[in-house]
């Protein structure tokens, strides 16, 4: 039984699922190396996205079962462009699922859980007209909406077990999305009017949602505490204002003023999260939640749901953005032809592995660099881990690239943690971002609790937590400055090789910790290739690469 989920719009992508396990998928952005591949397309299916996931199975599109997709285009073109190219697949192959509910699947079949609430937040989702296919889940008369207007999916809350699903709560907002109006918007809308407001960078067009998160912890907690509120909790509902917070503070004014009010955003963010999450309980009276959508990218709100003693379990998925819904949108296509009768928590390294001949292919390319390739993947654990007690900077290639925006160890770079100037030397000569991004610390998950105040298992590297006062000054370059840290839980059933590279680390160190972070150069997504690993390489000031077993340096 095999089925492919894909999506259209922006960090497009294709999944396939064969008999209950997640075989191969990839998202648009690294095949194309165009970051958020997908946006302002106008609804392009990802075929390159498919036919990687194909080509990685040695199947043709015929081998497929069943085809799901989601759109969050205004106009559904998908049927006309599929059936051009596949004229030899029946019509009933191919089905759309809303945005929101494709977001849901994904959270909740990759957590391992029997049931459970889930919350979806984000910007918006699939957009209500009679142009798409959403006026087939929902109609506007009986939801109660103005007939005259668009409208897109906001919030939603559902209560999933494995064999069915029931849509608790819905927030619709109108489309396209109103600002400065008094009327409630979206959790994403609120969190990217601040992006935009305070890190917008005129040179790229781009205002990403992680900088105002690094950008607000640098803010006066006074100031914040004293400002009023802009979300509101109501009787079961939410109210998030569409207004610029403080809008005279702009991307052109000092930093102390922006960064305070980014921390008023964040405040806000926080507070609706565990406003959704007390929703969701009560919609569902479940003791499990899964957050899934945009929004829940934002770790400090994680960590508050996380510590709220609300849940007795709480998935965070690594695709929680729009990469996320191939992946949903497969396990609906599973579901709708079989039972679901067990899933297991996700492994995020969806990608195919690429072999031997294909490094050589990539390196014949570039007749000036040296390499060594290692018979005993423990003598390069020992060579690299030495390296990187040199202050040396690595990237990371091994085995299939991981879903989702954060690398989690199979496309990373990788340094010491122990010198503060790492921080630093990254962000301006290797990623050439603002200075005040933070790195995230990879740790030995049986010395986690020695390091931070969380033993909670975090593999995906989406929960903060604080970073013990002893240890500040061991791991500078991966403690931020209110003392946070976005940790990743490592174990040597989850990442063996990363494991045995951070415990070698260890061996010489004292500290079972790396900096991790993507491994991608500026403005570009995370490597997928050799030749992508060796380009930027080459382009940034790495000292060392890694693809598998061989280690690769300049001349």
């Amino acid at each position: 039984m095999r089925v492919l989920g894909f999506s259209v719009g922006h960090d497009k992508g294709a999944v396939i699922i064969e008999n209950g396990k997640v075989v191969v998928g990839i998202t648009q952005e690294r095949l194309s190396r165009i970051k958020h591949d997908g946006a302002y397309q106008g609804g392009v299916i990802p075929f390159e996205s498919i036919n990687y996931c194909l080509s990685s199975m040695g199947i043709t599109h015929r081998d497929i079962d069943y085809y799901v997709y989601s759109t969050t285009e205004v106009e559904d073109t998908v049927f006309r462009q599929f059936f051009a190219k596949y004229s030899d697949l029946r019509k009933e192959i191919l089905y759309f699922i809303p945005h929101h509910l494709a977001h849901a699947y994904s959270a909740f079949f990759s957590s391992g859980l029997e049931e459970s609430a889930v919350v979806v937040a984000d910007a918006s989702g699939s957009i209500l007209t009679f142009k798409n296919k959403l006026n087939l889940w929902y109609e506007k008369t009986r939801d109660g909406l103005d007939t005259n207007e668009d409208w897109a999916e906001g919030i939603s809350i559902f209560k999933f077990n494995k064999t069915e699903h029931n849509e608790v709560y819905k927030k619709w907002i109108k489309y396209p999305v109103p600002l400065e109006t008094d009327e409630s918007t979206s959790l994403g809308t609120m969190y990217s009017t601040g992006s935009l407001q305070l890190i917008y960078e005129p040179n790229s067009q781009t205002w990403p949602a992680g900088k105002l998160m690094g950008l607000a912890s640098y803010a006066d907690m006074d100031i914040v505490n004293e400002a009023p509120q802009f979300v509101q909790e109501l009787e079961d509902d939410i109210f998030i204002s569409n207004h610029k917070i403080y809008p005279k503070v702009s991307w052109k004014s000092d930093f102390f003023s922006r960064a305070c009010v980014a921390g008023i955003y964040q405040r806000e963010q926080e507070r609706a999260s565990m406003i959704l999450a007390k929703m969701a309980k009560k919609f569902t009276d479940s003791k499990n939640i899964c957050v899934v959508g945009g929004s829940f990218l934002n770790c400090n709100s994680n960590e508050l749901i996380l510590n709220s003693g609300l849940f007795e379990n709480c998935y965070f998925i690594p695709p929680s953005d729009d990469s996320g819904i191939p992946l949903g949108c497969a396990w609906y296509a599973y579901q709708k032809i079989t039972d679901i009768e067990s899933t297991e928590q996700l492994i995020p390294y969806f990608g195919k592995s690429y072999d031997k001949e294909d490094i050589f292919t990539a390196l014949n390319q570039f007749p000036n660099l040296k390499y060594t390739e290692y018979q005993n993947f423990e003598d390069l654990t020992e060579e690299i881990s030495y390296s990187l007690t040199q202050n040396r900077v690595v990237g990371w290639f091994q085995g299939g690239s991981e879903i989702g925006p954060r690398a989690l160890g199979n496309r990373s770079i990788l340094a010491s943690p122990i010198q503060s100037w790492m921080t630093g030397h990254i962000n301006s000569d290797i990623k050439k971002r603002e200075w005040y991004r933070p790195f995230a610390p990879a740790v030995m998950f049986e010395h986690q609790s020695e390091i931070f105040e969380s033993s909670d298992y975090s593999p995906y590297m989406l929960v903060t937590t604080t970073v013990k006062e002893e240890w500040r000054n061991k791991i500078p370059a991966v403690t931020h400055i209110d003392n946070s840290a976005r940790h990743q839980s490592v174990t040597e059933q989850n990442n063996p090789k990363f494991y045995s590279l951070i415990n070698k680390f260890y061996d010489k160190t004292g500290v079972p910790v790396l900096l991790n972070t993507s491994f991608n150069g500026p403005s570009e997504p995370i490597v997928e290739t050799p030749l992508d690993a060796i380009n930027t390489f080459l382009e940034t000031n790495l000292d060392i690469l890694v693809i598998n077993n061989i280690v690769i340096i300049r001349e």
